[in-house]
């Protein structure tokens, strides 16, 4: 859940609230402003400030407006004027539709770079390297996108697997062992069965890194390295996962990517290798066709 979705909600006593009312309606402005000049200004003390950091599970004032200022960067200056819940009418013309939606993917890919740290991603490409297995758990439209990431590492010989079946996510994660490690997918970090699966994970000592949306949630708090998403997206009122799905495809290749570098040139000559044992197909287009470096005995 986003801060300011949470701040919205949390139950907060009368003079908490004006404040944080004040907070969400100055976003960014609030930049410049210490705990004794919000005071001032809503007539109530610096310490209405401390509690309401506290209640939204900060250590502080400093703590609470740094994460507050990250999220308002965010959400006004990643995507522009598509909407990645309807970004297109009915009264667009196929043409323009399709401009929409690549341009949304476009935005989409570019935010989820915005989001990346690189400490964050080098840790997740540990796991994976330590690892003797990896395995994917998730549900629904994000398991075609685990297949595939699967698919890739198998293709450089590193064993991999993913759970297609949502009532084998338990006994799947009982039997893995802290030597593997669990890729979990999921938007909105809520889903039940994953949520439970990954409890399953934590105390089988497995390692388990998330993709997931910004914001606060319950996946978030299970896992050892969380790599977030765009998060653009509404749970249900959206014609497609457009850009959720973009996104997370976008985190699973880079992670691909940074693992193959580990051994580049080996799983280069792997996977050139496999090929050439196993893809024996007639291509008419030139461009595609790369038999001419294959030489097959």
């Amino acid at each position: 859940m986003l801060l300011q979705e949470k701040m919205k909600q949390r139950r907060f006593s009368p003079n908490e609230r004006i404040v944080v009312d004040f907070i969400l309606d100055k976003q960014e402005q609030i930049e410049p402003y210490s705990t004794k000049s919000i005071a001032g200004e809503t007539y109530t003390s610096p310490s209405v400030l401390i509690r309401i950091a506290k209640k939204l599970n900060f250590n502080g004032w400093n703590d609470f407006k740094q994460a507050f200022l990250e999220e308002v960067h965010y959400l006004q200056s990643s995507f522009s004027n598509l909407d990645a819940n309807k970004p297109f009418s009915s009264k667009d013309s196929p043409m323009t539709i399709a401009a929409k939606i690549t341009q949304l993917k476009i935005e989409s890919a570019n935010d989820t770079l915005s989001l990346l740290k690189h400490d964050t991603l080098r840790k997740a490409v540990r796991i994976l390297e330590d690892a003797n297995n990896v395995k994917v758990f998730g549900l629904y439209n994000t398991l075609f996108l685990g297949e595939e990431f699967v698919h890739k590492l198998k293709h450089i010989n590193k064993r991999a697997e993913i759970v297609m079946v949502s009532n084998a996510l338990y006994q799947e994660a009982t039997m893995m062992t802290s030597d593997e490690c669990a890729v979990c997918l999921s938007y909105s970090g809520e889903t039940g069965e994953l949520l439970d699966t990954c409890k399953i994970l934590r105390e089988n000592k497995v390692p388990i890194i998330a993709i997931t949306s910004i914001g606060e949630n319950s996946l978030s708090s299970l896992a050892d390295v969380i790599l977030r998403i765009s998060t653009r997206e509404t749970s249900y009122s959206k014609i497609g996962g457009f850009s959720s799905l973009e996104s997370i495809s976008l985190i699973l290749d880079i992670l691909y990517s940074n693992f193959f570098t580990i051994h580049y040139q080996e799983n280069y000559d792997y996977k050139i290798g496999l090929a050439r044992r196993t893809e024996h197909r007639q291509i008419q287009n030139q461009i595609v066709d790369d038999q001419a470096e294959f030489s097959f005995d």
